[in-house]
């Protein structure tokens, strides 16, 4: 027998089994109990929005998974051309006018998100595979080791850096492992010890809203917005999301260093990466630096950054730079959940709630559009420390691109509502770069808690107080 046979399947737990069933009785309630001006197809989508936000707030099942049930379900009880709407029966009628293919749900995975987010992992597969990643944050973080204030922001900015271009679990790991020689010599309870720790998750999650490709809740942003007809470059988020990513950064180190000052005889090792970078090495870089290249200039050649990405893709396995192991190796469920969020703004739009959430009146809310954007960025918070960012975008992005306001307005705070998925740091299960962290047993959940929530909370405000002094500019 092989050895994935011998691998024993674990067995849903009781509290599992009581949410699911708990799930299905509220389903099957609000299914009934919605007013009468609520047709089948809304109905069901409402039903399965519950059934998704559930799922993944509480993990009933492994994220991915749910995101391909979401889809299943989606195209069985939706679906008019393809899928078996007219054929389940319901208390609701179904409009004359209702015309939902199945290929409409399939068709988002290969979106152009999609296909962007794929070329960056297998990029950050290639940097990791040839020591490139390894190569640069040695070298760049040798200088910062003459204090340890400067040790402090070298963690910070360079987790930052490459959390910008690669997965930010990859970067997290990656720095623990450069970090690891270094903590390895400092005093065991020394504070600096878990600063250095804590630094970076901070600046893996607060570098990744600085490009599109940065965190999956940017990708589900930059794709919801194009598929809603808006206007958005690579570029136009990184005007964005950089200057705001290096004000945190200048306070998060500050906030890192007086709440974990080292010792004042404490002496900070040096740093050593790989000896020498192979000539594959040296093709990832190349590759690497063309593809920035080119998703920086998109306005100028005209190709879009999932284009520039499959070519990257394509460079790297035909040139071998990555074989079947590494492809296969990737993080494919985060791609799946990817398309369970933009399959379920396809399921909102057809069915017809974003019409019923455009119509509601938002003019009475204090503060107008700026009273939205505090709920939308407190919401994103909340919701991602609790349970996962993605799964956040996934359920908040498709509501908000709903709004009964301009498609600009409406964009803005797309974006922000992607923004404020990034900055919950409170527990170890918001980001994984904090599970990361986590696991090496140098940082407490105290600490995180503590230090992690004043961060989320500081973030929240510095992103409205930018948006309320940018709005002239962007209306």
């Amino acid at each position: 027998m092989t050895e994935l046979a011998h691998r024993r399947i674990p067995r849903p737990s009781r509290s599992h089994v009581l949410i699911i069933a708990l799930t299905a009785i509220a389903c099957f309630a609000l299914y009934f109990l919605l007013p009468n001006a609520i047709d089948e197809l809304q109905r069901r989508m409402i039903c399965i929005f519950v059934v998704a936000a559930v799922f993944w707030a509480f993990e009933v099942m492994p994220l991915f998974a749910t995101a391909l049930m979401v889809i299943g379900l989606m195209i069985l009880s939706l679906a008019t051309d393809g899928g078996l709407a007219h054929v389940l029966p319901g208390i609701g009628t179904i409009p004359e006018a209702a015309s939902v293919s199945a290929g409409d749900f399939l068709a988002a995975f290969g979106s152009n998100i999609i296909i962007l987010f794929m070329g960056g992992f297998l990029l950050s597969a290639a940097l990791t595979k040839h020591q490139i990643d390894r190569a640069i944050a040695a070298k760049v973080l040798r200088p910062f080791t003459s204090s340890p204030l400067l040790l402090m922001y070298g963690v910070l900015l360079i987790s930052a850096f490459f959390s910008m271009w690669m997965s930010n679990t990859a970067t997290a790991a990656m720095m623990i492992a450069i970090l690891r020689p270094i903590l390895a010599q400092l005093p065991q309870d020394d504070k600096f010890h878990r600063g250095l720790v804590l630094a970076v998750p901070f600046g893996a999650n607060i570098g990744g809203v600085g490009t599109p490709i940065g965190t999956p809740p940017n990708a589900v942003a930059f794709a919801a917005i194009r598929a809603a007809g808006e206007s958005i470059s690579f570029l136009d988020w990184m005007m964005v999301g950089v200057p705001l990513a290096m004000l945190l950064l200048a306070a998060v180190g500050l906030l890192l260093y007086a709440t974990h000052r080292p010792a004042w005889d404490i002496e900070l090792p040096g740093i050593e990466g790989p000896k020498k970078i192979s000539w594959y090495g040296k093709l990832t870089l190349l590759i690497l630096l063309a593809t920035v290249g080119l998703w920086l200039t998109g306005e100028l050649h005209g190709l879009s950054a999932g284009a520039v990405a499959l070519l990257a893709a394509a460079s790297l396995t035909a040139l071998a730079v990555l074989d079947k192991n590494d492809v296969d190796s990737i993080d494919w469920n985060i791609l799946i959940l990817m398309w369970g969020g933009l399959a379920m703004g396809v399921g909102i739009q057809a069915s017809g709630i974003g019409g019923l959430v455009s119509g509601l009146d938002f003019a009475g809310l204090p503060g107008g559009t700026m009273g939205l954007a505090v709920v939308v960025v407190t919401l994103s918070i909340t919701l991602s420390t609790f349970m996962s960012n993605t799964a956040t975008a996934n359920l908040l992005i498709p509501i908000v691109l709903a709004i009964s306001i301009s498609g600009a307005e409406r964009a803005h705070l797309a974006v922000l509502c992607a923004l404020g998925c990034s900055f919950a740091m409170a527990m170890p299960v918001s980001t994984p770069p904090n599970a990361i962290a986590f696991a090496t047993g140098e940082v407490r959940a105290t600490s995180l808690f503590k230090l992690g929530g004043l961060v989320s909370i500081a973030s929240g405000v510095l992103l409205l107080v930018g948006y309320a002094l940018a709005r002239p500019m962007l209306s």
